[in-house]
């Protein structure tokens, strides 16, 4: 018997609604969108028979877990190897930090000797999700795991065989959904942050003005982005159905709209080192290659590669 696991992060806190990638406040809680969020998630999963549920003890992943318990009528099993990267009383990605960091390893100091005060430094994140997985490759059955984005990202990454600096930039929305399967010594990804179960609650959203502007904005971007890379490229979404604009509050860490483009290739392609893996869900694999800004307020740019338009029901609008 294979073992299946969903991998999932935690409703939205108030920080989640913030640009900050990483934090351990350990009294941080849901706001009422993030309860919103996993109500939703847990409709969703309300008819897989779990073998277990295992959720990092921070409090967000805890009430997320208990919310989802009393759907899948699961006993939560507590894992403190579960808990989000500990980054202590400084932002690891601070200019002051990155400076300091780097006098710290040219005065001889080894990289995993070197932790933010009151912290822990990444590798000590590595080394307890590691730990975790080798447990979780004993195990049988379909488990549900709660837990953050970065322990979400490692583990993923270390399913793979990857070791640090070849880890896959990976977006995890809050309330998510990661489906791995290990069999035969051998994890396979199945989907990775699938959070359409929190559209229904999408925020209502003011359209801008100027939707040719916008349009043609994200259409030289794409286009300078996409240059050196083979193959047909379309527009489609809200950019390409003149419905671009902003939400009446933060979605998915963006205030408006992102932009959707969608390249079909002839041929298999190697994704660039700075692509983020925004989604892949039914073979479809979406990335978050950059950013325009439209009023000072920034929107995702994500490409959906395709060998075939088909793979995809959308009206498209094709830009070269």
């Amino acid at each position: 018997m294979a073992l299946k696991i969903y991998l999932i992060r935690h409703g939205e806190t108030n920080f989640n609604k913030s640009d900050k990638d990483w934090g351990q406040n350990k009294e941080e809680g849901l706001n009422d969108w993030g309860i919103s969020q996993i109500n939703k998630l847990s409709e969703r999963l309300k008819n897989i028979k779990f073998d277990k549920l295992i959720s990092s003890d921070l409090k967000r992943a805890l009430q997320t877990s208990n919310i989802l318990s009393k759907t899948v009528n699961m006993k939560i099993i507590q894992e403190e190897r579960l808990q989000e990267y500990d980054p202590g009383e400084v932002d690891p990605s601070s200019d002051k930090w990155v400076e300091k960091y780097k006098l710290m390893l040219e005065s001889g100091m080894s990289k995993y000797e070197i932790r933010p005060y009151g912290g822990e430094n990444i590798w000590d994140l590595i080394k307890r999700v590691k730990s975790f997985l080798k447990n979780l490759e004993k195990e049988k059955g379909t488990i549900a795991i709660v837990t953050h984005s970065g322990v979400n990202i490692a583990l993923i990454n270390l399913s793979q065989g990857k070791e640090k600096n070849d880890f896959i930039n990976i977006k995890q929305d809050n309330a998510c959904i990661n489906i791995l399967e290990f069999s035969e010594a051998k994890w396979r990804i199945l989907s990775i942050n699938d959070s359409h179960h929190i559209d229904e609650i999408k925020p209502k959203k003011k359209l801008y003005e100027n939707q040719e502007e916008i349009k043609q904005l994200a259409k030289e971007y794409i286009l300078n982005k996409l240059n050196n890379l083979s193959g047909e490229i379309y527009l489609g979404g809200d950019i390409k159905n003149r419905s671009f604009g902003l939400y009446d509050r933060t979605y998915k860490r963006y205030k408006g709209s992102p932009v959707e483009s969608y390249l079909i290739l002839k041929e298999k392609l190697e994704i660039p080192k700075e692509w983020k893996i925004s989604s892949i869900i039914d073979g479809i694999e979406v990335y978050e290659i950059g950013k325009i800004k439209v009023r000072e307020v920034k929107h995702k740019v994500n490409v959906s590669i395709l060998h075939d338009k088909k793979e995809i029901e959308e009206d498209l609008e094709k830009i070269r």
